[in-house]
Parts: structure tokens; sequence; C-alpha cells
């Protein structure tokens, strides 16, 4: 057995089958237009190009039925991480807003408008004997003087607001979420993105996540290129 014949042989198969996996690869995205003189092409355009609307309406359906799909949608804005994050944060936005004046919402005479409203119809229906003299204009202007600080949590209570607001919310998420992704036809949207990508940036993209997959295959190829190399050696001797 010559050792040196046989590494010969052994190396070089392995250096064309690492070469021709690498450039089988490359021709996957290359070239990205066809190279063409007249009418002749000498080069086709690279696989992944030539099928990049294809590609891109694929994608869209996959995230469409498997990873957007109205069922996962719904288990996502379901889960309880995620009410967890909406209930904390309900919790802080209710208890700073209902702290405050409920004159940075409401202007200070249409607040005392409403009240003098309240006030007259229930001096009208429970002591009548009183209604002619007191008049909605008259407990408007009192009220005004009065300048009497409100705070909205005085008037409703914040839990009762925290509750309303969570059923709602949730209710929103659970049942109207996944019909507004539906609508929306986000593998529609997917596709459009997808198909919108110039060759090179799909190339990268699709290099990004393929990355360690196709140094697997050049290295596979080394490996039988250099076991065919090894067989070779032992044919042709």
């Amino acid at each position: 057995m010559n050792i040196e014949i046989l590494t010969v042989s052994v190396g070089v198969g392995s250096a064309i089958g690492y070469i021709t996996n690498y450039f089988a690869i490359k021709m996957l995205f290359r070239p990205y237009k066809a190279v063409k003189i007249g009418n002749i092409t000498f080069f086709p355009q690279g696989i992944i190009p030539r099928e990049k609307k294809t590609l891109a309406k694929k994608v869209g359906e996959v995230v469409k039925d498997y990873i957007l799909s109205e069922n996962e949608i719904k288990k996502i804005v379901t889960s309880k991480e995620v009410h967890d994050e909406i209930e904390k944060f309900l919790n802080e936005k209710v208890e700073n807003m209902l702290d405050k004046d409920i004159q940075e919402f409401v202007s200070k005479e249409e607040i005392a408008e409403k009240f003098a409203l309240i006030i007259e119809n229930i001096i009208k229906e429970k002591f009548s004997m009183f209604a002619g003299f007191i008049s909605k204009d008259t407990l408007k202007d009192l009220l005004i003087k009065l300048e009497i600080p409100l705070k909205i949590n005085q008037i409703v209570s914040p839990d009762m607001v925290k509750d309303v607001l969570k059923k709602e919310v949730f209710n929103f998420l659970e049942n109207e979420v996944p019909t507004i992704f539906i609508k929306a036809r986000i593998d529609k949207i997917v596709e459009e993105k997808v198909a919108s990508f110039d060759e090179k940036t799909l190339e990268d993209m699709l290099f990004v996540l393929m990355k360690k997959h196709f140094g697997f295959i050049n290295f596979a190829g080394a490996i039988l290129g250099g076991i065919i190399g090894f067989i070779q050696y032992f044919v042709i001797k």
C-alpha cells in the first residue's frame, strides 16, 4: 500500500466533494439573473430567485396554517403569561387614571351642569315642593363657585372598573384578535413581504437560517469524497 498515493487520493476526493457541494449550494441562489448572450442562456437563474414567488406563497401558507393559525393565536393571547402582563398593566393604569382629578378629563362647567341636572331631578322627584325655588342654572353657578376637588375614584370603584376592563379586554383577545388576524390575511402579508426581498437579501436571510446545515452539507461532501477517493485507490491499484 502506497500511503502517499492513498493520502493524495483521499485528499483530492475530499476536496472535490467539499467544493462540489459548496458550489451546488451557491447555485441555489446564483446567478441572481440568468446570464444570456442574445437568446442563448449560458447560466440559468438560480433556483431560489427563479422560484421566489412560489417560495413566498408557501412561506405565507405555513405561517397562516401552522405558526399563526387562528388556534395558535388564541393560545398565545389567552396564555397565563399574556393575561398576567395585561392584568398588571391594567391595574397600574387604572389606579393612576382614577386617582386623577376629574377636571383633567371634563371641564368644571360640564361637571357642574351634569351634577346640577341630577340634583334638580332628585328635588323634583323627592322634594317637589321646593322645585320652584331651585333651578338647574342656580345649582350650576353654586357648584362652580364651591370649587369642590373631585377625583374619579370618589365617584367610581377602582376594583369595579378593573374587573369590567379585564373582562372586556380578555374577551376581545380571545374572540376578536384571532379573527382580526385571519381577516388581515397574514399569509398574504408574509407572501408579499418575502416576494419583495431582493435576491441578495433572500440569500442572506436563508444563509443565516441554514448556515449550520449548509456547513454540514459541505462537510458531508468532503467525507463522502474522501471515502470515494479511498475506495478508488484500491480499485485502480
